[in-house]
């Protein structure tokens, strides 16, 4: 009985650490196990976002707000299912699986936030994120040690790790996530060698990774750090950390300064040499034939077929390769339309454009119940063999308005906490965990849009939840500052 209760306590104590510990380790084991069925790890993902909500749906006491935040999650996602169903699914089970992703986030923030309620738990919560952190970049190491990294693009264009080939950009904001906790643990600690040594490698790891997500998230962290250390001396007085002010703005210059010969430069060069001579043979063309597109509307424009024929062809030549569904679905004059007789072949052959204008191809072709709710993502997956990169789009092709509204407001209800508290406490509110947590809010919901994978990623969402979880605890169970109170 005793080793049953000592079990007992130990969970008690420390499963939040374990949960947050593990994640790198799901992933591990994604890699090493993956399959076309999925994977283990995925499993393991969603029985957890089973089991915590029924676990507090038994335990609280007061379960109504519980409960109504539940229900509003799964009205949402039964109104998606329902149009579905009138519309005729592609793929129900398809659909069925992407929308218990999409839904983890909300309810992992909501169910954390009431596990998180005491300071025990808080620095549960923080310790799994920088054991997280130390896993996720010792793996990475022997990665490369070993041989067996993924590549972010290719051979010499950046390293992933033990990542999933199609993960490759939710790596990416892993990455962001544990290297700002890792830099967080680094710059206040009061040991010189973490505060000499901690920035300049986390720069390293980001810059390796090839992406834009880890390039200028980096700037965004060291300069945001080293703003937040001036801004607290001024309000709080005490030493100034001159030394790790200065290694963070001298890593930053110097990853700024190296910046030609990093993996994400190279890609950026690769891209725009490929798509100059589609741009330079369309512009001879043009000339020639005696156009002057500046001059005309987009209707003038689809009204000559000479026009919408060249256009067509040139986008063909661009898109085809990536999505070739586009052209097999719709017609040139729809194609043109959508990208407005656009001329950059830099930003034609920006992947991620295509994929947004395939699935607003689609979204045009829909009535208003479903504008309402979202289509399914089989709509865009199957024949195409793609999907949207960015969240917020998918969220609002997938989910609709409705869909796209409710997860809005619950991230601006996160929003409004944390003004009110900086308005009832500014100074106590300032400090360098609160500008940790806040930091990596924004960059979640900034990287939602211009990476992807942060929301409908199950092994990226469980850390903008945690995040989301911990601010609530600071926002709204922490106690105000006794300097506040006086």
């Amino acid at each position: 009985m005793e080793k049953t209760n000592s079990f007992a306590e130990l969970f008690k104590k420390y499963w939040i650490t374990a949960l947050i510990a593990a994640q790198p380790v799901l992933d591990i084991l994604a890699y090493w196990t993956r399959s076309p069925d999925g994977t283990a790890a995925g499993m393991l993902r969603l029985a957890i976002m089973l089991i915590l909500p029924l676990h507090l749906l038994i335990t609280l006491k007061k379960k109504r707000n519980f409960i109504l935040s539940m229900a509003a999650i799964g009205l949402v996602g039964a109104l998606h299912v329902l149009n579905c169903l009138r519309v005729g699914y592609i793929d129900m089970r398809f659909d069925l699986v992407y929308l218990a992703r999409t839904m983890q986030m909300p309810i992992l923030a909501i169910c954390l936030g009431y596990y998180i309620r005491d300071e025990e738990r808080r620095q549960a919560a923080l310790n799994g994120m920088k054991l997280a952190g130390f896993i996720l970049f010792a793996s990475l190491i022997l990665a490369i040690v070993t041989g067996t990294a993924t590549d972010t693009y290719g051979p010499g264009l950046g390293v992933s790790g033990w990542v999933i080939g199609e993960n490759r950009c939710a790596n990416s904001v892993i990455v962001v996530t544990l290297a700002l906790v890792l830099l967080y643990f680094g710059v206040i600690s009061d040991k010189a060698v973490l505060n000499y040594l901690t920035p300049p490698l986390i720069a390293f790891a980001l810059i390796l990774n090839g992406t834009k997500a880890c390039y200028y998230s980096l700037f965004a962290a060291f300069v945001g750090f080293a703003a937040y250390f001036v801004i607290n001396r001024l309000l709080h007085g005490g030493k100034l950390k001159t030394r790790v002010i200065a290694v963070l703005l001298l890593t930053a210059v110097v990853s700024a300064a190296v910046y030609p010969i990093t993996p994400r430069c190279k890609i950026e060069i690769t891209q725009q040499r490929s798509s100059k001579r589609q741009q330079d043979e369309l512009e001879r063309i043009m000339q020639e034939l005696g156009y002057d597109l500046n001059s005309m509307t987009l209707e003038e424009k689809l009204a000559d077929p000479v026009l919408v024929q060249i256009f067509g062809d040139y986008y063909y030549d661009l898109i085809w390769a990536i999505i070739p569904d586009m052209f097999d679905r719709f017609t040139y004059e729809q194609v043109c339309a959508k990208y407005r007789f656009n001329t950059n072949a830099g930003e034609l052959i920006n992947v991620r454009r295509m994929k947004y204008n395939y699935a607003s191809l689609i979204w045009d072709e829909k009535d208003t119940l479903t504008h309402i709710v979202g289509y399914e993502p089989s709509d865009v997956w199957y024949g195409a063999k793609t999907d949207l990169e960015n969240d917020w789009p998918a969220m609002y092709f997938y989910y609709g308005y409705l869909g796209f509204g409710m997860y809005a407001l619950f991230l601006l209800y996160y929003v409004w906490l944390i003004l009110k508290r900086v308005v009832k406490d500014f100074r106590g509110a300032l400090t360098a965990e609160n500008f940790f947590l806040l930091l990596l809010f924004f960059l979640h919901i900034g990287l939602a849009q211009f990476s992807g994978s942060v929301i409908r990623r199950p092994n990226v969402s469980v850390y903008m939840s945690l995040v989301m979880a911990l601010i609530y605890y600071k926002t709204v169970r922490y106690p105000l500052s006794k300097e506040r109170l006086k």
